[in-house]
Protein backbone atom coordinates (compact mmCIF):
# COMPACT_ATOMS: atom_id res chain seq x y z
CA UNK A 1 0.00 0.00 0.00
CA UNK A 2 1.27 3.49 -0.48
CA UNK A 3 -0.02 6.96 -0.14
CA UNK A 4 1.10 10.29 -1.56
CA UNK A 5 0.32 13.70 -0.80
CA UNK A 6 0.98 16.46 -3.88
CA UNK A 7 1.58 20.23 -3.58
CA UNK A 8 0.02 22.16 -6.75
CA UNK A 9 1.98 25.68 -6.53
CA UNK A 10 -0.50 27.21 -8.86
CA UNK A 11 -3.39 26.46 -7.28
CA UNK A 12 -1.99 26.52 -3.68
CA UNK A 13 -4.09 23.14 -3.60
CA UNK A 14 -3.01 19.57 -1.71
CA UNK A 15 -3.51 16.67 -3.64
CA UNK A 16 -4.00 12.92 -2.36
CA UNK A 17 -4.06 9.19 -3.88
CA UNK A 18 -3.93 6.25 -1.64
CA UNK A 19 -3.31 2.48 -3.84
CA UNK A 20 -2.83 -0.53 -3.19
CA UNK A 21 -1.35 -3.50 -5.02
CA UNK A 22 -4.22 -6.08 -5.34
CA UNK A 23 -2.40 -8.66 -7.06
CA UNK A 24 1.44 -8.61 -7.71
CA UNK A 25 3.21 -9.19 -10.98
CA UNK A 26 4.73 -12.36 -11.53
CA UNK A 27 7.24 -12.96 -14.31
CA UNK A 28 4.59 -13.23 -16.78
CA UNK A 29 2.40 -10.90 -15.74
CA UNK A 30 1.24 -7.58 -14.85
CA UNK A 31 0.39 -6.44 -11.06
CA UNK A 32 -3.06 -5.10 -10.37
CA UNK A 33 -3.51 -1.63 -8.84
CA UNK A 34 -6.69 -0.07 -7.26
CA UNK A 35 -6.15 3.32 -6.34
CA UNK A 36 -9.35 5.85 -4.36
CA UNK A 37 -8.52 10.06 -4.50
CA UNK A 38 -7.70 12.16 -6.92
CA UNK A 39 -7.58 11.00 -10.38
CA UNK A 40 -6.92 14.58 -11.84
CA UNK A 41 -4.19 15.97 -9.72
CA UNK A 42 -4.14 19.36 -11.68
CA UNK A 43 -8.22 19.39 -11.14
CA UNK A 44 -8.86 17.91 -7.85
CA UNK A 45 -11.49 15.66 -8.94
CA UNK A 46 -12.25 12.30 -6.39
CA UNK A 47 -12.34 9.18 -7.83
CA UNK A 48 -11.14 5.55 -8.65
CA UNK A 49 -8.87 3.30 -11.13
CA UNK A 50 -7.38 0.23 -11.86
CA UNK A 51 -4.27 -0.21 -13.62
CA UNK A 52 -1.98 -3.17 -14.30
CA UNK A 53 1.65 -2.22 -14.21
CA UNK A 54 4.90 -3.84 -14.90
CA UNK A 55 8.59 -3.86 -14.30
CA UNK A 56 11.00 -4.41 -17.07
CA UNK A 57 15.11 -4.69 -16.40
CA UNK A 58 16.54 -3.45 -19.78
CA UNK A 59 20.43 -2.41 -20.51
CA UNK A 60 20.97 -2.49 -16.57
CA UNK A 61 18.33 0.27 -15.93
CA UNK A 62 14.37 -0.60 -14.12
CA UNK A 63 11.76 0.40 -16.41
CA UNK A 64 7.70 0.51 -15.34
CA UNK A 65 4.89 0.72 -17.45
CA UNK A 66 1.65 1.25 -16.80
CA UNK A 67 -2.12 0.94 -18.45
CA UNK A 68 -5.81 1.64 -16.87
CA UNK A 69 -8.53 3.04 -16.45
CA UNK A 70 -9.84 5.82 -14.26
CA UNK A 71 -13.45 7.10 -12.54
CA UNK A 72 -13.60 10.67 -11.69
CA UNK A 73 -16.73 10.88 -9.50
CA UNK A 74 -17.95 14.43 -11.16
CA UNK A 75 -17.60 13.12 -14.64
CA UNK A 76 -20.19 10.49 -16.19
CA UNK A 77 -17.20 8.43 -18.00
CA UNK A 78 -14.36 6.93 -17.60
CA UNK A 79 -10.58 7.77 -18.74
CA UNK A 80 -7.55 6.14 -19.71
CA UNK A 81 -4.76 6.13 -17.73
CA UNK A 82 -1.01 5.11 -18.20
CA UNK A 83 2.62 6.00 -18.12
CA UNK A 84 6.32 4.88 -17.95
CA UNK A 85 9.56 5.43 -15.87
CA UNK A 86 12.54 4.80 -15.70
CA UNK A 87 14.26 4.15 -12.41
CA UNK A 88 18.28 4.95 -11.78
CA UNK A 89 20.48 2.90 -9.44
CA UNK A 90 20.78 6.15 -7.01
CA UNK A 91 16.86 5.84 -6.42
CA UNK A 92 15.98 8.45 -8.99
CA UNK A 93 13.55 7.69 -10.82
CA UNK A 94 12.43 10.34 -14.78
CA UNK A 95 8.31 9.51 -15.97
CA UNK A 96 5.38 10.60 -17.09
CA UNK A 97 1.83 9.87 -16.63
CA UNK A 98 -1.35 10.36 -18.33
CA UNK A 99 -4.62 10.79 -16.06
CA UNK A 100 -7.03 11.32 -19.27
CA UNK A 101 -7.05 14.62 -19.68
CA UNK A 102 -3.12 15.63 -19.18
CA UNK A 103 0.57 14.96 -19.49
CA UNK A 104 2.27 15.16 -16.14
CA UNK A 105 6.00 14.53 -16.21
CA UNK A 106 7.97 14.37 -13.14
CA UNK A 107 11.03 13.40 -11.33
CA UNK A 108 11.47 11.72 -7.90
CA UNK A 109 14.17 10.83 -5.22
CA UNK A 110 13.72 7.69 -2.67
CA UNK A 111 14.40 7.76 0.62
CA UNK A 112 13.57 4.20 1.93
CA UNK A 113 9.70 4.05 2.05
CA UNK A 114 9.71 7.85 1.61
CA UNK A 115 9.25 9.29 -2.05
CA UNK A 116 9.96 12.60 -2.45
CA UNK A 117 9.18 14.75 -6.01
CA UNK A 118 8.02 17.06 -8.72
CA UNK A 119 5.48 17.17 -11.19
CA UNK A 120 5.03 19.53 -14.04
CA UNK A 121 1.09 19.51 -14.22
CA UNK A 122 0.05 19.79 -17.82
CA UNK A 123 4.07 20.50 -18.34
CA UNK A 124 2.95 23.96 -17.15
CA UNK A 125 2.74 23.80 -13.78
CA UNK A 126 4.78 22.91 -10.50
CA UNK A 127 3.54 20.54 -7.88
CA UNK A 128 5.45 18.82 -5.20
CA UNK A 129 4.74 15.33 -4.01
CA UNK A 130 5.48 13.56 -1.00
CA UNK A 131 4.54 9.91 -0.83
CA UNK A 132 5.27 6.33 1.83
CA UNK A 133 5.19 2.94 0.55
CA UNK A 134 4.11 0.58 3.43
Amino acid sequence: MSLGLAHLWKQNAVRYLASVNAIPQTDRLPALNLSAGVQGIGTGNPGYAATLEKDFALEGVSWNVYAGIGFRSNESHSHLLGGAKVSLANDWALGVQADGHDVHPFVTKSFGPVIAGAYLIGTKSPAFMLGYRF
